[in-house]
């Protein structure tokens, strides 16, 4: 296995997080579930509930979170082997709520998969199929010192294939199949390897032929998908390194004044932003709870660290700077504004506005794409008023741009009515 360096848990976090969406939505999306990317983080990080899209596909999202929190503690739990009531477990948790009558519980009847050729074991013989499998699995899942990759390829394909060759479960053996790979995965201190919705049709095709004991286009599948995570894990470790090695030098150009002052200016910065954030989620939440057509989402994304605002403030460039971001949908409309941070405009720097770090605003467009353009690049009318936002520690003030390129101060509570009034009126008022 190669190795990426130690992550810190603040990363480790954000890369658990990405990995668990990441997962749940291909893996449901697989076996047919309509939601994207970001209706399965709302329902799963929030709880929500998305209008318009199957309760089913909702729940299964929910499940499947379930489930890998459970995958998780098995990891977790090396000197244990994994049994087949653990299977029955991660089975239980996957349909729970959707078939409660067959969570957890084998097949009493035969089954046929559709589109494929191979018909699974009868009921009668699913005891000691699976019974074969388990004593396979407790020592597969016991690899002791054994961490190489091709070992932990190999182990994770012969437990997803094994398994929906007996194909145990009337329904939910994909997801299961799926969280039995990646739990190999990880008591061999690998990541989760996501076999992906565009993969679906060559999944499909190397199962066929996995059955007729044909592994290799399944492994090389594996493989590719592994190798996709290790690289994320590695472009993550890359980035902290950067980040640490440039803190470093910066740290060495400061003397002890220059570094009281600017972290002092960074605290103040900062406060300023988090009231900005909050006043703009309870002014959204309060019209969400008052509106009686259409919702509004509100995605916090974490406030910008010491470094990259060092790093902007300068006119440097930084990485994932999201601040946070706000969904409007009303009917079949939609609109998402992104709130992320930015060195000053040309404008305000030819302005002489005082500001360090300004948060840049952008829309998706057009929308269901979520690909973002900065408000004053669009040339539709219905702009709202506020596309750059920064703030003056001296005058405790803060400084919106508009769409006219204009400057003016604006007091937080009265920008933060003011941009939520306009995208209402501007984006769904017609």
């Amino acid at each position: 296995m190669r190795t990426t360096g130690a992550l810190t848990p603040e990363v480790l976090g954000k890369l658990r997080k990405y990995f668990k969406i990441k997962n749940i939505y291909n893996s449901n999306a697989i076996e047919g579930s309509t939601l994207d990317v970001g209706e399965t983080r709302l329902v799963v990080e929030q709880g929500l509930t998305i209008s318009g899209k199957p309760l089913k596909d909702q729940a299964e999202a929910k499940n499947l979170s379930a489930a890998l929190d459970f995958l998780e503690e098995l990891a977790r739990n090396t000197e244990t082997p994994i049994t087949e009531a653990d299977i029955r477990q991660l089975h239980y948790l996957v349909l729970t709520d959707i078939n409660r009558e067959n969570a957890g519980r084998y097949r009493s009847v035969p089954v046929e998969i559709g589109g494929s050729e191979f018909k699974p074991p009868n009921p009668e013989h699913i005891a000691s199929e699976m019974n074969d499998f388990g004593q396979w699995l407790k020592s597969a899942s016991s690899p002791g010192t054994l961490f190489m990759q091709d070992e932990a390829i190999l182990a994770a394909s012969a437990a997803h294939t094994w398994f929906v060759t007996v194909h145990p479960f009337i329904d939910g053996n994909g997801r299961v199949a799926r969280l039995l790979m990646n739990l190999l995965f990880m008591r061999y201190g690998f990541p989760i390897a996501v076999i992906t919705r565009e993969d679906r049709s060559r999944y499909y095709d190397a199962l066929e032929l996995s059955q007729v004991s044909d592994l290799t286009g399944f492994v090389s599948l594996v493989s590719e998908s592994i190798e996709e995570s290790l690289e994320e894990y590695e472009a993550a470790a890359s980035e902290q390194r950067d980040a640490q090695e440039w803190a470093k030098s910066i740290a060495l150009k400061f003397g002890a004044k220059e570094k009281v002052t600017a972290s002092n200016h960074y605290e103040v910065w900062k406060n300023a932003m988090e009231l900005l954030k909050s006043l703009i989620r309870q002014t959204a939440d309060l019209l969400d709870a008052n509106a009686n057509i259409g919702k509004i989402y509100f995605n916090d994304f974490g406030n910008l660290g010491f470094e990259k605002y060092l790093s902007l403030k300068n006119y440097g460039s930084a990485k994932k700077t999201w601040f946070f971001r706000i969904d409007f949908k009303i009917g079949a409309r939609s609109a998402r504004y992104l709130f992320f941070f930015g060195s000053p405009s040309h404008v305000m720097r030819a302005l002489g506005v005082d500001v360090d770090v300004t948060l840049h605003v952008s829309r998706e467009e057009p929308a269901g794409s979520f690909h973002y353009e900065f408000l004053d690049q669009i040339t539709a009318p219905n702009v709202p008023n506020v596309v750059e936002i920064g703030y003056n520690p001296e005058r405790e003030a803060f400084v919106v741009r508009g769409v006219d390129s204009r400057v003016r101060e604006e007091k937080v509570d009265s920008l933060c009515r003011l941009f939520i009034q306009e995208v209402v009126e501007k984006d769904f008022g017609g």
